[in-house]
């Protein structure tokens, strides 16, 4: 057999959803194959008695299709057609077995479907029994989210269409009620986009056409919500980025800590991201309260396991290391990397993130040597890292007094900022705002410092507040260093 037939059968996507299945669900499933009401292909039931006993990785090398196919038809000739053909039946059974487990884990979607089914057939008396304990869960809900009032819509309109054939019960009211929870779960849904999409317009510059916008702010603006947490939310979030305000910004940790146990996983790290880009925003303005902001947010999304340490995007384990770092948390910082490291993302950028995060540590620590030793040995592709790399090596340069290092690093620092296509100009500007400031930082103390350049350290100074932005922390650390050389003029 080619070597590669004996290595399609861990290739198919039969395995890789099987891979994914819990030691639970691989039970259950060889029960799915094996009733008769799913499935009756005794070939099938085989492949499933012979393929599932390497569960969980399915990388033996014993695992071909030959063997396979020797153990489901002993007394036959390999044939590749149909073993490949079983091996589709399972695959597709399979995906049924996960559309059923779903269909089971969403117990209110199963009862309003069976209220329809009990309305088609006649069965009054169960409808009604049925009915009275379905809406009863919704309304009891402890979370009230879009799915919730979904449902509630969806209850009132098999209501509505089972009232009219059994000629009672039916009323004008229940399409003032189909409306009301139709409107809550629209509502819910638009404020939910709504919310996203300004997130992502002024995070991320990112366009959007919001259509009707103002006219569904004007109206959820003026509205108490205090009975649907997840429009609460959302109506927050969206004052939050059209304001900017801190007291915005406190209501909604104020609403997370209210409603923590009346709100889903997604809106709570949905929270938890916004708590992060206000942060961010805040510290790009030079308030540097908000490192420790940030760090919270980030150290709930990790305790959430809203990140998955199996599994992390390379610059959010920097994002989430340096936050630590920030927060003078270094411990907690060095325990989130051991655990992570492994399941950095992609591979190849791990040891870059590693001498990162390592770099950056020397740094807050004074330990400009080892600092720039571990910077030095970072090769990322994207250029967000290589500019953060840049930024930190031209500050050592200068905590090191190598002055004419320094002015040589700014320089190419400039240079490669003049040739970097994807970055946007704004953030350009504020980087060279700063490198232009450190290069005069760099020149004075060339030249010395006395009482005769205190003028000069002035005028640099208000210039350094007046920066548009704050990249890197390098606005504060600007102004930490004049302050020094203040100190120094004065003496």
């Amino acid at each position: 057999m080619p070597p590669f037939l004996e290595l399609y059968m861990r290739k198919t996507k039969l395995i890789s959803l099987l891979k994914t299945f819990s030691k639970q669900e691989i039970y259950k499933l060889d029960d799915f194959v094996k009733s008769p009401f799913f499935n009756k292909n005794k070939n099938v039931i085989n492949l499933c008695e012979a393929v599932l006993p390497y569960w969980p990785e399915f990388n033996s090398e014993e695992l071909t299709e030959e063997n396979i196919y020797s153990i489901i038809f002993p007394k036959e000739k390999f044939d590749y057609f149909k073993i490949k053909n079983v091996i589709s039946d399972l695959y597709a059974l399979s995906t049924d077995f996960l559309k059923f487990s779903i269909s089971q884990n969403r117990h209110p979607d199963n009862e309003i479907n069976l209220l329809n089914a009990l309305h088609d057939r006649r069965l009054d008396n169960i409808y009604m029994q049925r009915e009275r304990k379905v809406k009863q869960q919704l309304q009891n809900a402890e979370i009230k989210d879009e799915d919730n009032y979904l449902r509630q819509y969806q209850l009132e309109r098999v209501n509505i269409a089972h009232y009219k054939f059994a000629g009672s019960s039916y009323s004008f009211n229940s399409i003032q009620t189909e409306f009301d929870s139709f409107l809550q779960y629209s509502l819910t849904g638009m404020l939910r986009l709504y919310s996203k999409m300004l997130h992502n317009k002024n995070h991320g510059n990112i366009h959007f056409d919001m259509k009707m916008f103002e006219n569904v702010w004007q109206y959820a603006k003026e509205m108490d919500f205090s009975d649907n947490p997840s429009c609460l939310i959302y109506k927050q979030i969206i004052s939050l980025e059209l304001s900017k305000s801190e007291s915005d910004y406190r209501k909604l940790l104020e609403i997370k800590e209210k409603y923590r146990k009346n709100i889903p996983p997604e809106e709570f790290y949905y929270i938890l991201q916004e708590q992060n880009s206000y942060a961010a925003y805040r510290l790009k303005l030079g308030d540097e309260n908000y490192y420790i902001e940030r760090f919270r947010a980030f150290r709930e999304m990790v305790e959430k396991k809203f990140m998955d340490p199996n599994y992390l995007i390379f610059p959010n384990v920097i994002s989430v290391y340096t936050s630590a770092c920030m927060a003078d948390e270094y411990v907690w910082a060095e325990d989130f990397l051991k655990k992570a490291q492994s399941g950095i993302s992609p591979p190849e950028e791990k040891l870059n993130t590693i001498n990162y995060c390592k770099g950056y540590l020397a740094f807050r620590q004074r330990d400009f040597g080892k600092a720039l030793s571990l910077f030095t040995k970072t090769n990322f592709r994207l250029y967000l890292m290589k500019v953060m790399v840049k930024s930190y090596t031209v500050r050592i340069y200068y905590e090191q007094n190598l002055y004419e290092q320094t002015i040589s690093a700014v320089d190419t620092f400039r240079h490669y900022l003049k040739t970097e296509q994807m970055m946007a100009e704004d953030q350009k500007t504020a980087h060279y705002e700063f490198l232009r400031h450190l290069a005069e930082l760099s020149r004075l103390k060339l030249e010395g410092i006395n009482k005769n350049t205190s003028v000069d350290l002035g005028v640099l100074r208000k210039q350094i507040e007046q920066m548009s932005a704050n990249p890197l922390g390098a606005k504060n650390w600007l102004i930490e260093k004049t302050n020094e050389l203040n100190i120094k003029g004065a003496n």
